[in-house]
């Protein structure tokens, strides 16, 4: 089944601007069959080029403007995908656009890091970048109804929301699939480009990360389970975030004596990922990190519906020596709005309340449970 993926119109609307697309994401997640889907819609001539291949990679990774010619001047869109397999693909693509403005470039990556450490200074001011994430609730909400995402909302908590563990039927197919992805796929791209030397080290730190959402992560701590020094933790949770298997919260500064550390917290993009990690897929019912998983699901759905909506506030948590704690602060044009997300339907503390209102100065403070949710990710 193919769904239309939300992203779509919106790199549709950034169409005849000039302007090189990019699109960052994980492997698995859609890519090329978001460029297929956006190839089949186009009214022009088109032309897909898989840098994969050996021959391809070959003559995109030419800086000759008469050998690159010949790629791109019969079409009106010329996608790249997997670009991040050819060196210095910026170049190539400053090229490209300054000699052919008139033409449509779009061209994905699975790494960010790479693809953005190679086309940054080059595209400066000449590209648009998008990310594209595993299926969100909205998206699924397309072929559902909301019934049905309610009662598929468990396997989307234990499995994530990859699109093929999406669709499949057999729970021993999703299983295997979301292990295959976490053992197989989630490193390749990292380990290919020898950022990391040492794929154990890797894996032992993000399942060290993976049981401590919604906490604060202490990289001292980490470092001692790890045997490896503060900046070398650092340096690889960058990489996982650059990566797109890892995002982290900033703690919310509000200047008082009673805020606590600056320590930041880490939420799987994918929480079927951190499941297979720790080699955790047993239902609900057998859980006691329901919690856990509500609070980094709904954060990570959260920032889907806000790319969507083209709405990018900064986001933060807050936590006070006295207790008080709030999971999502979204601060946008002066506004400051928290959300509780709770899997059962505990309501807030007054003392938290009170907290918000007078030390964080807030607008709002709302409860997300399985009641609600789908308002706050729609």
């Amino acid at each position: 089944m193919i769904l239309k993926r939300a992203l779509q119109d919106l790199i549709e609307r950034d169409f005849g601007k000039g302007k090189i697309i990019l699109v960052y994401g994980a492997r698995q997640v859609g890519k090329t069959t978001l460029v297929k889907e956006i190839i089949a819609d186009f009214s022009g001539k088109t032309v897909l080029y898989n840098c994969d291949l050996d021959e391809t990679r070959e003559q995109f990774g030419k800086r000759n403007l008469e050998q690159l010619r010949p790629l791109v001047q019969n079409y009106d869109l010329v996608a790249i995908d997997e670009a991040q397999r050819v060196p210095e693909i910026g170049l190539t693509l400053k090229i490209l656009i300054d000699t052919f403005p008139e033409k449509q470039f779009l061209v994905t990556g699975s790494s960010s890091f790479e693809l953005a450490s190679s086309v940054s200074e080059p595209l400066t001011g000449r590209c648009f970048t998008y990310c594209l994430f595993p299926l969100s609730l909205s998206e699924i909400g397309t072929i559902k109804n909301p019934i049905e995402l309610r009662e598929t909302l468990e396997a989307r908590l234990i499995f994530g929301s990859y699109p093929a563990i999406v669709f499949a039927t057999d729970p021993l197919d999703r299983e295997r699939m979301i292990r295959d992805l976490a053992e197989n796929y989630l490193f390749r791209d990292i380990l290919a480009m020898g950022v990391v030397k040492n794929s154990d080290t890797l894996k032992k730190l993000l399942t060290a990360v993976a049981l401590q959402i919604r906490y604060e992560v202490s990289y001292t701590e980490l470092s001692k389970i790890l045997e490896i020094d503060n900046e070398t933790v650092k340096r690889y949770l960058d990489i996982c975030e650059k990566a797109f298997i890892l995002f982290s919260l900033p703690p919310f500064d509000s200047n008082r004596r009673n805020a606590i550390s600056k320590m930041r917290k880490y939420y799987f993009c994918d929480i079927g990922i951190r499941n297979a990690l720790i080699r955790n897929l047993n239902g609900l019912e057998l859980r006691n990190d329901s919690g856990a998983l509500w609070e980094n699901f709904m954060i990570m759905e959260r920032r889907k519906r806000n790319t969507f909506l083209s709405f990018f506030p900064e986001s933060f948590f807050w936590r006070s020596y006295t207790k008080q704690e709030i999971d999502l602060i979204e601060e946008s044009d002066g506004k400051r709005n928290g959300f509780e997300l709770k899997f059962t339907k505990n309501g807030i503390s007054k003392a938290t309340r009170n907290a918000f209102t007078t030390e964080i100065e807030g607008d709002t403070l709302s409860v997300i449970n399985r009641d609600n949710f789908l308002d706050f990710v729609a």
